[in-house]
């Protein structure tokens, strides 16, 4: 029996949000020859229980927000979130600074009044030398747009909010399209206390409690459910999936994925637009003999 942990974004999913009929079918293959299937994502639990229960699929876990809730056969077994003084003068910072950003808390998904205005001038200014500069804003506006109804968003009017309501802060999701502000973040915040800082995507920060990784969430839910890290595969693209990678015996970097995953990975599959997971699944997992570079 293995336990195969996917991540969705890059990964699982396609590029137009949904998990494709070969991956569907290959995650059904995978768990009635009796393995068990973990999903590990940046996103948060309810976006998992939504877009797997859109193909029928019921993951045996869930390390959800990069592992600040963890859960295993339908019951949250872990909870992690930043220190309330953190998340107070993190958002005290962005708001300065005029950063699009979206909190991630026990009472759900909270961002500024002036987030959206943020984004849409990064944006602006991201696409205004080029060429196809208006196809590219027409089509992040509208993505963004779709993502802003279903998220049901929160308002954050002041930083005070956390201390007011009490608030758990599991993760900070930071989005620009500008490499430069993004750069000025991490190098702001990389080396304050109580602070971790990943990606899991070219436009975005994601930041968090250290030990709030996708690498301790798999490993406190292999020694909850008692099962063999030797048996752990993972499958990921991007920063936020290194520590997986280091956590679990075998790691299958995606085609899609940046360079400095699949330097450190086991093996490599296809592009997640062609159903690599699928392809990983059937070619190198469900084979008795695992791959090692």
């Amino acid at each position: 029996m293995n336990v195969v942990a996917i991540d969705m974004d890059g990964t699982l999913l396609h590029s137009d949000g949904y998990i494709s009929e070969k991956n569907t079918l290959a995650l059904r293959k995978l768990q009635e020859q009796g393995n068990k299937l973990v999903i590990a994502t940046g996103r948060g639990i309810s976006d998992v229980h939504r877009l797997l229960g859109e193909v029928d699929i019921t993951p045996d876990g869930i390390v959800a927000l990069n592992g600040a809730i963890i859960s295993w056969e339908g019951n949250i077994i872990k909870e992690s979130h930043m220190k309330r003084d953190s998340a107070v003068s993190l958002i005290q910072w962005l708001e300065e600074n005029k950063y699009y950003y979206q909190i991630y808390t026990n009472d759900g998904l909270y961002s500024p009044p002036r987030s959206r205005e943020y984004f849409m001038n990064d944006l602006n200014i991201y696409t205004s030398d080029k060429e196809d500069g208006d196809a590219i804003n027409e089509a992040v506006r509208r993505r963004a747009d779709g993502h802003w109804r279903q998220a049901q968003m929160k308002k954050l009017h002041h930083s005070d909010q956390i201390e007011e309501k009490q608030l758990n802060v599991y993760k900070f999701l930071i989005i620009s399209m500008l490499e430069d502000k993004l750069t000025s973040c991490r190098m702001q915040w990389n080396e304050k206390e109580n602070i971790f800082i990943t990606s899991s995507g070219r436009d975005n920060l994601e930041i968090m409690h250290p030990s709030i990784q996708k690498g301790n969430g798999l490993l406190y839910l292999v020694r909850h459910a008692d099962l063999s890290i030797e048996s752990t595969y993972a499958i990921g693209d991007n920063y936020n999936d290194l520590p997986m990678f280091n956590a679990a015996k075998y790691s299958i970097a995606m085609g899609n994925a940046e360079e400095d995953v699949k330097r450190v990975a086991s093996c490599e599959t296809k592009v997640n637009d062609e159903d690599g997971v699928a392809h990983a699944i059937e070619s190198i997992i469900l084979p008795s003999s695992a791959p090692v570079r």
